[in-house]
């Protein structure tokens, strides 16, 4: 069975270009176990038993978000571990100190 044909020789002689010279194939040793990307793994140990809260914002607060980070030396999630407790002391709710 022949490889398909790389994008990049498609396109090629979709334009009418002369293809590029084939990549050589790169097989991993049969030793080697080789994980897809996104694969299921383990979590981190830092990360097991935990639940992630995400959420969308321009990219101004983003940045600004970071290079707050940065300054104070935190990380961005201990940040937002901040700014959650704070939602919940405004509100009369007990804060989780999580960082």
């Amino acid at each position: 069975m022949s490889p398909r044909p790389s994008l990049a020789s498609r396109l090629a002689a979709a334009a009418g270009a002369p293809a590029p010279p084939p990549s050589p194939a790169v097989e991993a040793p049969a030793s080697e176990t080789v994980v897809a990307k996104g694969a299921a793994t383990a979590p981190a140990k830092a990360r097991q038993g935990k639940t992630m809260i995400a959420g969308y914002f321009s990219p101004d607060l983003a940045r600004a978000i970071k290079i707050l980070a940065v300054e104070r030396g935190v990380t961005v999630q201990a940040l937002i571990g901040e700014g959650l407790d704070a939602v919940l002391r405004q509100h009369q709710r007990h804060p989780f100190g999580e960082r």
